[in-house]
């Protein structure tokens, strides 16, 4: 039995086949890179970091897109059901209208049977999550919140321009909507003790949420952490590093609940560090063979209430 629960696992749990994500980039942009911008964005993230790499470097008819990812992943992993990914940097940044005139159409022409929204905290307006909600009643709806971490000097330093606790308040109100919220933590970065990330992983946890991506820094060229790391290189968490922490974090998860990603894949040559690293297949494997060796799994380590878990009455953030 694997380790831990993974998309994978999960996935054909709740479908009885594999789920495969075909990602599509409306060039939206975020609230710090409107379209065509190419200003400082996030520390961590360069200009193309949001982007799926099947995608490609040119702009696509966004039909065209999904076109090309279906035939990928068809031809790469097999037969499967699909899940419209609208993935790169802020889905709900456009206005809910344009958002429809984006979504309704892949949906109606194309077999999905679930969507994926990538977002922040602080761009999740009534009218998206009203409409969000409105699809979940015939797909499966998941929000992939970028929260990252729930230190407040931390989200500064990353120049996010949102606080943990808008974080909170925004888990409340998708939940309360009956959405499937699913954050993305970023683990090693600057200044964050290990007890600092171990705390995030706890609050997330107690905010009762569906899935988890983890995380683990890379420090890419066109960055302003890429350029902070060029003038004065600071320590980040090899490949083995990650490998024990993340091992540590999935003990601390719940067993139950589904973890879609463990690790940061960036293409060597945007990548300053660190250096080197696993593959993904390569990760895995030797994550998956370490914990067995230690008779290790994940959850092993959690206990319901072990601490006070957060309540949330998102009524009162609407």
């Amino acid at each position: 039995m694997d380790s831990w629960f993974s998309f994978k696992r999960w996935s054909v749990r709740q479908y009885g086949t594999p789920l495969y994500r075909i990602p599509v980039d409306p060039g939206w942009g975020c609230p710090h890179r409107r379209p065509g911008e190419t200003g400082r964005g996030c520390s961590f993230c360069s200009v193309t970091s949001g982007r799926a790499r099947q995608l490609g470097e040119d702009p696509l008819e966004v039909i065209t897109q999904v076109e090309r990812a279906i035939e990928f992943s068809r031809q790469r992993y097999g037969e499967g059901v699909l899940q419209l990914y609208v993935q790169a940097y802020t889905a709900t940044f456009a206005s809910v209208e344009a958002l429809r005139r984006l979504v309704e159409p892949l949906l109606e022409s194309h077999d999905f049977v679930s969507l994926s929204v990538g977002t922040r905290p602080d761009c999740l307006p009534p009218s998206h999550v009203k409409l969000l909600a409105d699809w979940n009643q015939s797909v499966d709806v998941w929000i992939e919140l970028g929260i990252q971490s729930c230190h407040n000097a931390t989200l500064i330093n990353l120049n996010r321009q949102h606080s943990w606790e808008d974080a909170v308040k925004a888990v409340g109100r998708l939940r309360e909507r009956e959405l499937h919220v699913c954050p993305h933590l970023l683990f090693g970065l600057p200044g964050e003790t290990s007890d600092e990330m171990f705390e995030t992983l706890d609050q997330v946890v107690n905010l009762q949420v569906d899935a988890l991506k983890l995380h683990n820094l890379h420090v890419l060229r066109d960055s302003p952490l890429g350029f902070r790391w060029s003038q004065q290189p600071f320590s980040v968490l090899d490949e083995t590093a990650w490998l024990e922490l993340v091992m540590q974090l999935l003990r601390r998860i719940p067993p139950d609940l589904p973890v879609f990603r463990l690790f940061t894949d960036s293409p060597p040559e945007e990548r300053l560090a660190p250096s080197t690293q696993f593959s993904k297949g390569e990760f895995l494997t030797e994550l998956s063979r370490r914990m067995t060796e230690r008779s290790w799994c994940q959850g092993d380590l959690w206990r319901p209430n072990a601490k006070e878990a957060i309540r949330v009455d998102s009524r009162s953030h609407l």
